[in-house]
Protein backbone atom coordinates (compact mmCIF):
# COMPACT_ATOMS: atom_id res chain seq x y z
CA UNK A 1 0.00 0.00 0.00
CA UNK A 2 2.86 2.48 0.84
CA UNK A 3 4.64 1.99 -2.31
CA UNK A 4 1.31 2.18 -4.29
CA UNK A 5 0.29 5.10 -2.89
CA UNK A 6 4.47 6.58 -3.17
CA UNK A 7 4.88 5.75 -7.24
CA UNK A 8 1.70 5.59 -8.93
CA UNK A 9 2.70 9.43 -10.49
CA UNK A 10 5.25 7.84 -12.46
CA UNK A 11 4.18 4.37 -13.05
CA UNK A 12 2.60 4.18 -17.01
CA UNK A 13 1.98 6.85 -18.95
CA UNK A 14 -1.28 8.71 -18.47
CA UNK A 15 -4.00 7.61 -21.20
CA UNK A 16 -8.16 8.22 -20.93
CA UNK A 17 -9.83 7.08 -17.86
CA UNK A 18 -10.74 3.14 -18.14
CA UNK A 19 -9.86 3.00 -22.11
CA UNK A 20 -9.46 -0.36 -23.11
CA UNK A 21 -6.01 -1.85 -23.81
CA UNK A 22 -5.57 -4.03 -27.03
CA UNK A 23 -3.12 -3.89 -29.70
CA UNK A 24 0.01 -4.12 -30.21
CA UNK A 25 0.67 -0.43 -28.80
CA UNK A 26 -0.82 -1.22 -25.84
CA UNK A 27 1.61 -1.22 -21.79
CA UNK A 28 2.80 -4.88 -21.57
CA UNK A 29 0.88 -6.21 -24.30
CA UNK A 30 2.90 -9.06 -26.55
CA UNK A 31 3.64 -5.92 -29.42
CA UNK A 32 4.64 -3.37 -26.83
CA UNK A 33 8.86 -1.98 -26.67
CA UNK A 34 10.26 -3.98 -23.68
CA UNK A 35 10.52 -1.38 -21.16
CA UNK A 36 12.29 -3.90 -18.69
CA UNK A 37 15.03 -4.29 -21.83
CA UNK A 38 15.16 -0.70 -22.28
CA UNK A 39 15.42 0.10 -18.77
CA UNK A 40 18.75 -2.56 -18.45
CA UNK A 41 19.53 -0.87 -21.51
CA UNK A 42 20.00 2.63 -20.19
CA UNK A 43 21.15 1.80 -16.53
CA UNK A 44 21.02 -1.38 -15.81
CA UNK A 45 17.51 -1.56 -13.51
CA UNK A 46 15.34 -4.26 -14.19
CA UNK A 47 11.68 -2.81 -15.32
CA UNK A 48 8.63 -3.39 -13.61
CA UNK A 49 7.25 -6.81 -14.40
CA UNK A 50 4.34 -8.21 -16.22
CA UNK A 51 1.03 -9.02 -14.15
CA UNK A 52 0.26 -12.87 -15.57
CA UNK A 53 -2.93 -13.70 -16.12
CA UNK A 54 -4.72 -17.13 -16.79
CA UNK A 55 -6.60 -17.67 -19.56
CA UNK A 56 -10.86 -17.65 -18.78
CA UNK A 57 -11.26 -21.28 -18.95
CA UNK A 58 -8.60 -21.75 -16.16
CA UNK A 59 -9.70 -18.67 -14.00
CA UNK A 60 -13.31 -20.29 -14.11
CA UNK A 61 -12.04 -23.58 -13.39
CA UNK A 62 -9.98 -22.49 -10.30
CA UNK A 63 -12.85 -20.59 -8.98
CA UNK A 64 -15.38 -23.44 -8.71
CA UNK A 65 -12.88 -25.77 -7.49
CA UNK A 66 -12.17 -23.25 -4.57
CA UNK A 67 -15.58 -23.18 -4.03
CA UNK A 68 -15.96 -26.57 -4.04
CA UNK A 69 -13.41 -27.22 -1.89
CA UNK A 70 -14.50 -24.75 0.58
CA UNK A 71 -17.76 -26.75 0.64
CA UNK A 72 -16.48 -29.87 1.62
CA UNK A 73 -13.68 -28.58 4.16
CA UNK A 74 -14.50 -28.00 7.86
CA UNK A 75 -14.75 -24.71 7.35
CA UNK A 76 -17.75 -25.20 4.76
CA UNK A 77 -19.97 -26.50 8.15
CA UNK A 78 -22.18 -25.39 10.82
CA UNK A 79 -22.77 -21.70 9.00
CA UNK A 80 -25.85 -20.23 11.23
CA UNK A 81 -26.97 -17.61 8.49
CA UNK A 82 -27.61 -15.71 10.90
CA UNK A 83 -27.69 -12.18 9.99
CA UNK A 84 -29.59 -13.32 6.76
CA UNK A 85 -32.64 -14.36 8.65
CA UNK A 86 -32.31 -11.24 10.78
CA UNK A 87 -32.91 -9.29 6.94
CA UNK A 88 -35.43 -11.77 6.15
CA UNK A 89 -37.27 -10.69 9.24
CA UNK A 90 -36.75 -7.28 8.58
CA UNK A 91 -38.80 -7.62 5.25
CA UNK A 92 -41.14 -9.31 6.92
CA UNK A 93 -41.89 -6.91 9.29
CA UNK A 94 -41.71 -4.43 6.68
CA UNK A 95 -44.63 -6.61 4.77
CA UNK A 96 -47.00 -6.98 7.73
CA UNK A 97 -46.58 -3.42 8.96
CA UNK A 98 -44.64 -4.08 12.19
CA UNK A 99 -42.08 -2.17 13.86
CA UNK A 100 -37.95 -3.11 12.97
CA UNK A 101 -36.61 -1.57 16.36
CA UNK A 102 -38.78 -2.75 18.97
CA UNK A 103 -37.93 -5.29 21.36
CA UNK A 104 -40.35 -7.93 20.06
CA UNK A 105 -38.67 -7.79 16.97
CA UNK A 106 -37.52 -11.08 15.70
CA UNK A 107 -38.95 -13.22 18.80
CA UNK A 108 -36.93 -11.57 21.23
CA UNK A 109 -33.62 -12.59 19.50
CA UNK A 110 -31.01 -10.36 17.58
CA UNK A 111 -32.18 -7.08 17.12
CA UNK A 112 -32.24 -5.05 13.12
CA UNK A 113 -29.50 -2.98 13.66
CA UNK A 114 -29.64 -1.97 10.04
CA UNK A 115 -31.03 1.31 8.49
CA UNK A 116 -34.54 0.79 7.65
CA UNK A 117 -33.70 0.71 3.86
CA UNK A 118 -32.25 -2.49 4.35
CA UNK A 119 -35.14 -4.09 5.42
CA UNK A 120 -37.01 -2.60 2.30
CA UNK A 121 -34.17 -3.73 0.00
CA UNK A 122 -34.73 -7.27 1.55
CA UNK A 123 -38.45 -7.54 1.66
CA UNK A 124 -37.84 -10.00 -1.84
CA UNK A 125 -36.55 -12.45 0.94
CA UNK A 126 -39.93 -12.87 2.73
CA UNK A 127 -40.69 -15.65 -0.28
CA UNK A 128 -37.85 -17.69 0.25
CA UNK A 129 -38.06 -19.86 3.62
CA UNK A 130 -35.15 -20.03 6.17
CA UNK A 131 -33.76 -22.62 4.20
CA UNK A 132 -33.62 -21.10 1.10
CA UNK A 133 -32.97 -17.45 2.18
CA UNK A 134 -29.42 -18.55 3.04
CA UNK A 135 -28.80 -20.49 -0.50
CA UNK A 136 -29.80 -17.04 -2.09
CA UNK A 137 -27.80 -14.49 -0.38
CA UNK A 138 -24.56 -16.79 -0.48
CA UNK A 139 -25.05 -17.51 -4.20
CA UNK A 140 -25.04 -13.49 -4.58
CA UNK A 141 -21.66 -13.28 -2.11
CA UNK A 142 -19.66 -15.76 -4.40
CA UNK A 143 -20.88 -14.11 -7.69
CA UNK A 144 -20.19 -10.77 -6.73
CA UNK A 145 -17.04 -11.50 -4.85
CA UNK A 146 -15.12 -11.70 -8.57
CA UNK A 147 -17.10 -8.75 -9.74
CA UNK A 148 -16.06 -6.60 -6.82
CA UNK A 149 -12.04 -7.68 -7.33
CA UNK A 150 -12.49 -7.07 -11.34
CA UNK A 151 -13.95 -3.56 -10.42
CA UNK A 152 -10.86 -3.04 -8.16
CA UNK A 153 -8.69 -4.11 -11.10
CA UNK A 154 -10.37 -1.26 -13.29
CA UNK A 155 -9.49 1.72 -10.78
CA UNK A 156 -6.20 3.69 -12.08
CA UNK A 157 -3.34 2.37 -12.74
CA UNK A 158 -4.25 -0.63 -13.06
CA UNK A 159 -6.65 -0.12 -15.48
CA UNK A 160 -3.55 1.15 -17.91
CA UNK A 161 -1.57 -2.07 -17.22
CA UNK A 162 -4.53 -4.71 -17.26
CA UNK A 163 -7.45 -4.80 -20.22
CA UNK A 164 -10.88 -5.51 -18.90
CA UNK A 165 -11.11 -9.04 -20.43
CA UNK A 166 -7.58 -9.69 -18.34
CA UNK A 167 -9.24 -7.80 -15.07
CA UNK A 168 -11.95 -9.90 -15.22
CA UNK A 169 -9.98 -13.25 -15.69
CA UNK A 170 -7.65 -12.16 -12.87
CA UNK A 171 -10.67 -11.59 -10.39
CA UNK A 172 -11.78 -14.52 -11.01
CA UNK A 173 -8.55 -16.44 -9.91
CA UNK A 174 -7.87 -13.68 -7.10
CA UNK A 175 -11.58 -14.72 -5.45
CA UNK A 176 -10.58 -18.56 -5.32
CA UNK A 177 -7.77 -17.00 -2.60
CA UNK A 178 -10.93 -14.69 -1.05
CA UNK A 179 -12.79 -17.21 -0.41
CA UNK A 180 -11.04 -18.51 2.77
CA UNK A 181 -9.87 -14.96 4.33
CA UNK A 182 -11.79 -14.96 7.30
CA UNK A 183 -13.61 -11.82 6.68
CA UNK A 184 -15.28 -13.93 3.47
CA UNK A 185 -15.58 -17.20 5.09
CA UNK A 186 -17.46 -14.92 7.90
CA UNK A 187 -19.92 -12.72 5.59
CA UNK A 188 -21.02 -16.35 4.04
CA UNK A 189 -21.80 -18.25 7.14
CA UNK A 190 -23.34 -15.45 8.58
CA UNK A 191 -25.49 -14.57 5.24
CA UNK A 192 -23.48 -10.86 5.28
CA UNK A 193 -24.18 -8.36 2.27
CA UNK A 194 -20.37 -6.85 2.85
CA UNK A 195 -19.65 -8.52 -0.77
CA UNK A 196 -22.51 -6.49 -2.44
CA UNK A 197 -21.00 -3.14 -0.46
CA UNK A 198 -17.54 -3.78 -1.58
CA UNK A 199 -19.09 -4.65 -4.99
CA UNK A 200 -21.01 -0.96 -5.13
CA UNK A 201 -18.06 1.10 -3.67
CA UNK A 202 -15.70 -0.39 -6.48
CA UNK A 203 -17.78 -0.27 -9.05
CA UNK A 204 -18.46 3.48 -8.98
CA UNK A 205 -14.38 4.49 -8.16
CA UNK A 206 -13.55 2.53 -11.24
CA UNK A 207 -16.19 4.17 -13.56
CA UNK A 208 -14.55 7.26 -15.54
CA UNK A 209 -15.56 10.88 -13.53
CA UNK A 210 -17.21 12.23 -16.62
CA UNK A 211 -19.88 9.31 -15.90
CA UNK A 212 -23.71 11.50 -15.08
CA UNK A 213 -24.30 8.97 -12.36
CA UNK A 214 -20.96 8.53 -11.12
CA UNK A 215 -21.42 8.01 -6.82
CA UNK A 216 -24.51 6.89 -6.25
CA UNK A 217 -23.77 3.76 -6.23
CA UNK A 218 -21.29 4.92 -3.18
CA UNK A 219 -24.37 6.88 -2.03
CA UNK A 220 -26.71 3.93 -2.01
CA UNK A 221 -24.08 1.51 -0.49
CA UNK A 222 -23.73 3.91 3.02
CA UNK A 223 -27.74 3.78 2.95
CA UNK A 224 -27.34 -0.04 3.44
CA UNK A 225 -24.37 0.34 5.89
CA UNK A 226 -22.89 3.42 7.06
CA UNK A 227 -19.01 3.04 6.94
CA UNK A 228 -18.86 3.70 3.03
CA UNK A 229 -19.53 7.37 3.73
CA UNK A 230 -15.89 8.33 4.14
CA UNK A 231 -15.61 7.89 0.40
CA UNK A 232 -18.20 10.90 -0.52
CA UNK A 233 -15.35 12.89 1.68
CA UNK A 234 -12.99 11.02 -0.68
CA UNK A 235 -14.76 11.98 -3.32
CA UNK A 236 -15.53 15.62 -2.36
CA UNK A 237 -11.56 15.90 -1.54
CA UNK A 238 -10.01 14.54 -4.61
CA UNK A 239 -12.13 17.31 -6.40
CA UNK A 240 -14.75 15.10 -7.87
CA UNK A 241 -17.49 17.22 -6.69
CA UNK A 242 -20.42 16.47 -8.82
CA UNK A 243 -19.87 12.80 -8.49
CA UNK A 244 -19.47 13.30 -3.97
CA UNK A 245 -23.07 15.28 -4.82
CA UNK A 246 -24.43 12.68 -6.51
CA UNK A 247 -23.26 10.19 -4.07
CA UNK A 248 -24.36 12.18 -0.94
CA UNK A 249 -27.79 12.61 -3.21
CA UNK A 250 -28.10 8.68 -3.46
CA UNK A 251 -27.52 8.52 0.65
CA UNK A 252 -30.05 11.54 1.42
CA UNK A 253 -32.47 9.27 -1.13
CA UNK A 254 -32.30 6.30 0.63
CA UNK A 255 -33.19 7.84 3.86
CA UNK A 256 -35.80 9.73 2.31
CA UNK A 257 -37.39 6.87 0.83
CA UNK A 258 -37.35 5.30 4.06
CA UNK A 259 -39.95 7.55 5.89
CA UNK A 260 -41.71 7.59 2.90
CA UNK A 261 -42.61 4.30 3.26
CA UNK A 262 -41.47 3.04 6.86
CA UNK A 263 -41.93 6.47 8.62
CA UNK A 264 -41.67 5.45 12.14
CA UNK A 265 -39.08 2.85 11.87
CA UNK A 266 -36.96 6.10 10.13
CA UNK A 267 -37.97 7.90 13.15
CA UNK A 268 -36.88 5.60 15.41
CA UNK A 269 -33.68 4.89 13.40
CA UNK A 270 -32.32 8.53 12.39
CA UNK A 271 -33.16 10.02 15.52
CA UNK A 272 -32.18 7.35 18.07
CA UNK A 273 -30.59 4.21 17.43
CA UNK A 274 -28.66 5.78 15.09
CA UNK A 275 -26.40 7.41 17.06
CA UNK A 276 -26.58 4.33 19.85
CA UNK A 277 -22.79 3.22 18.77
CA UNK A 278 -23.60 0.42 21.43
CA UNK A 279 -26.69 -1.20 19.71
CA UNK A 280 -25.21 -3.51 17.19
CA UNK A 281 -23.09 -4.97 19.98
CA UNK A 282 -21.07 -4.72 22.77
CA UNK A 283 -18.00 -3.11 21.62
CA UNK A 284 -15.66 -4.94 23.70
CA UNK A 285 -16.17 -8.42 21.62
CA UNK A 286 -13.26 -9.37 19.60
CA UNK A 287 -15.60 -9.30 16.56
CA UNK A 288 -14.80 -6.27 16.67
CA UNK A 289 -11.85 -4.70 14.54
CA UNK A 290 -11.93 -0.96 15.53
CA UNK A 291 -9.74 1.69 16.95
CA UNK A 292 -13.08 1.61 19.34
CA UNK A 293 -12.84 -1.99 19.81
CA UNK A 294 -9.31 -1.92 20.05
CA UNK A 295 -8.73 0.34 22.74
CA UNK A 296 -11.58 -1.09 24.99
CA UNK A 297 -9.77 -4.05 25.77
CA UNK A 298 -6.44 -2.57 25.96
CA UNK A 299 -7.93 -0.39 28.39
CA UNK A 300 -10.16 -3.30 30.05
CA UNK A 301 -13.09 -0.82 30.12
CA UNK A 302 -16.07 0.07 27.69
CA UNK A 303 -15.90 3.74 28.24
CA UNK A 304 -13.30 5.02 26.15
CA UNK A 305 -15.81 7.65 24.10
CA UNK A 306 -12.74 10.09 24.93
CA UNK A 307 -9.73 8.29 23.76
CA UNK A 308 -11.89 7.09 20.69
CA UNK A 309 -12.73 9.87 18.94
CA UNK A 310 -9.26 11.38 19.76
CA UNK A 311 -7.70 8.60 17.75
CA UNK A 312 -10.35 8.53 15.47
CA UNK A 313 -9.95 11.90 14.16
CA UNK A 314 -6.09 11.58 13.92
CA UNK A 315 -6.13 7.91 11.88
CA UNK A 316 -9.34 9.28 9.64
CA UNK A 317 -7.18 12.47 8.69
CA UNK A 318 -4.22 11.23 8.29
CA UNK A 319 -5.88 8.03 6.23
CA UNK A 320 -7.96 10.34 4.18
CA UNK A 321 -4.58 12.95 3.44
CA UNK A 322 -3.03 9.80 2.50
CA UNK A 323 -5.70 9.02 -0.45
CA UNK A 324 -5.94 11.87 -1.80
CA UNK A 325 -2.34 12.06 -2.07
CA UNK A 326 -2.35 8.83 -4.08
CA UNK A 327 -5.12 9.92 -6.12
CA UNK A 328 -4.16 13.53 -7.05
CA UNK A 329 -0.53 13.18 -7.05
CA UNK A 330 -0.70 9.93 -9.02
CA UNK A 331 -4.19 9.47 -10.38
CA UNK A 332 -3.79 6.56 -8.28
CA UNK A 333 -7.43 5.68 -7.61
CA UNK A 334 -5.76 1.95 -6.15
CA UNK A 335 -4.28 3.44 -3.67
CA UNK A 336 -6.98 5.84 -2.63
CA UNK A 337 -9.37 3.40 -2.19
CA UNK A 338 -7.49 0.73 -0.78
CA UNK A 339 -6.35 3.31 2.30
CA UNK A 340 -9.62 5.30 2.03
CA UNK A 341 -11.38 1.26 3.11
CA UNK A 342 -8.73 0.93 5.76
CA UNK A 343 -9.40 4.14 7.03
CA UNK A 344 -13.30 3.74 7.57
CA UNK A 345 -12.86 0.61 9.17
CA UNK A 346 -10.66 1.63 11.60
CA UNK A 347 -12.61 4.51 12.47
CA UNK A 348 -15.85 2.94 12.96
CA UNK A 349 -17.40 2.84 15.85
CA UNK A 350 -18.45 -0.78 14.84
CA UNK A 351 -16.25 -2.90 12.03
CA UNK A 352 -17.36 -6.86 12.66
CA UNK A 353 -14.70 -9.23 11.17
CA UNK A 354 -16.86 -9.34 8.14
CA UNK A 355 -16.91 -5.90 7.69
CA UNK A 356 -13.15 -6.14 6.50
CA UNK A 357 -14.20 -7.83 2.86
CA UNK A 358 -13.85 -4.19 1.85
CA UNK A 359 -9.87 -5.33 2.51
CA UNK A 360 -9.87 -7.78 0.52
CA UNK A 361 -9.91 -5.93 -2.85
CA UNK A 362 -7.22 -3.74 -1.25
CA UNK A 363 -4.89 -6.46 -0.38
CA UNK A 364 -5.14 -7.38 -3.75
CA UNK A 365 -4.25 -4.62 -5.38
CA UNK A 366 -1.20 -3.83 -3.01
CA UNK A 367 -0.24 -7.18 -3.41
CA UNK A 368 -0.01 -6.88 -7.57
CA UNK A 369 1.53 -3.64 -7.41
CA UNK A 370 4.12 -5.35 -5.22
CA UNK A 371 5.04 -8.18 -7.31
CA UNK A 372 4.78 -5.34 -10.45
CA UNK A 373 7.08 -3.31 -8.97
CA UNK A 374 9.28 -5.96 -7.46
CA UNK A 375 8.95 -4.67 -3.99
CA UNK A 376 10.44 -7.21 -1.70
CA UNK A 377 9.75 -5.64 1.26
CA UNK A 378 6.10 -4.99 0.27
CA UNK A 379 5.58 -8.30 -0.70
CA UNK A 380 6.44 -9.79 2.84
CA UNK A 381 4.16 -6.87 4.25
CA UNK A 382 1.38 -8.79 2.08
CA UNK A 383 1.89 -12.11 3.06
CA UNK A 384 1.89 -11.18 6.57
CA UNK A 385 -1.03 -9.71 6.01
CA UNK A 386 -2.49 -12.71 4.06
CA UNK A 387 -1.51 -14.82 7.05
CA UNK A 388 -3.54 -12.78 9.34
CA UNK A 389 -7.02 -12.90 7.47
CA UNK A 390 -6.47 -16.85 6.86
CA UNK A 391 -5.56 -17.50 10.31
CA UNK A 392 -9.04 -16.92 11.81
CA UNK A 393 -6.89 -15.33 14.61
CA UNK A 394 -9.30 -13.05 16.17
CA UNK A 395 -11.50 -16.17 16.72
CA UNK A 396 -8.62 -17.67 18.80
CA UNK A 397 -9.42 -16.04 21.83
CA UNK A 398 -12.26 -16.49 24.14
CA UNK A 399 -15.49 -14.67 22.50
CA UNK A 400 -18.20 -13.10 24.50
CA UNK A 401 -21.83 -12.98 23.82
CA UNK A 402 -24.69 -10.49 24.64
CA UNK A 403 -24.20 -10.75 27.94
CA UNK A 404 -20.99 -11.44 28.72
CA UNK A 405 -17.75 -8.81 29.08
CA UNK A 406 -15.12 -11.38 28.69
CA UNK A 407 -12.23 -9.30 26.55
CA UNK A 408 -12.20 -6.73 28.79
CA UNK A 409 -9.70 -9.08 31.11
CA UNK A 410 -7.22 -10.18 28.12
CA UNK A 411 -4.03 -9.74 28.58
CA UNK A 412 -0.60 -10.40 26.65
CA UNK A 413 -0.52 -12.61 23.56
CA UNK A 414 -4.66 -12.57 23.78
CA UNK A 415 -4.70 -8.79 23.14
CA UNK A 416 -2.25 -9.50 20.24
CA UNK A 417 -4.75 -11.61 18.58
CA UNK A 418 -7.62 -10.05 19.53
CA UNK A 419 -6.57 -6.69 17.56
CA UNK A 420 -4.72 -8.53 14.85
CA UNK A 421 -6.53 -6.71 12.13
CA UNK A 422 -6.59 -3.16 13.94
CA UNK A 423 -2.64 -3.51 14.42
CA UNK A 424 -2.65 -4.73 10.86
CA UNK A 425 -3.96 -1.48 9.63
CA UNK A 426 -2.51 0.65 11.55
CA UNK A 427 1.21 -0.63 10.55
CA UNK A 428 -0.13 -0.26 6.92
CA UNK A 429 -0.81 3.37 7.32
CA UNK A 430 2.03 3.85 9.23
CA UNK A 431 3.94 2.41 6.30
CA UNK A 432 1.96 4.26 3.96
CA UNK A 433 2.49 7.52 5.55
CA UNK A 434 6.56 6.91 5.88
CA UNK A 435 6.46 6.20 1.75
CA UNK A 436 4.70 9.30 0.99
CA UNK A 437 7.01 11.65 3.44
CA UNK A 438 10.40 9.71 1.74
CA UNK A 439 9.03 10.40 -1.60
CA UNK A 440 8.15 13.73 -1.43
CA UNK A 441 11.51 14.18 0.68
CA UNK A 442 13.47 12.70 -2.17
CA UNK A 443 11.02 14.82 -4.66
CA UNK A 444 12.74 18.02 -3.10
CA UNK A 445 16.44 17.00 -2.60
CA UNK A 446 16.48 15.89 -6.67
CA UNK A 447 14.71 19.56 -7.31
CA UNK A 448 17.22 21.08 -5.17
CA UNK A 449 20.07 19.70 -7.09
CA UNK A 450 18.64 20.63 -10.74
CA UNK A 451 18.43 24.16 -8.86
CA UNK A 452 21.95 24.09 -8.46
Amino acid sequence: MTELAARGADSAPARPENEELDGPGAPDSPGAPDAAAAQVADGGARGPRRIPVPSLRVSLAVYALALLALWLSPMGHHWNHVDVLVYRQGGLAVLHGQGLYVPSFNNHQLPFTYPPISALLFTPLAVFSTYTAPLFANLCSVVLLPLALRFALRLSPFSRWLTASEATRLGLTAAAAALWFEPMWTTLRYGQINVLIATLIVFDLSRPSDRRWKGLAIGVAAGLKMTPLIFIVYLAATRRYRAAATALAGFAGTIALSFALVPTDARIYWTQDVLDANRPGKVENSANQTLRGALSRLLHTENVQDAWLLAAVLVAAVGLVLAVRAQRRGDDDASGFALCALTGLLVSPISWTHHWVEAIPALMLVLLRAYRDRSTPLLIGCVLAAAVGYSQITWRVPVSNFTQTVELHEHGVQLLFSNAYVLAGLVALAWAAVAAVTAMLTTRAGLGRRAQ
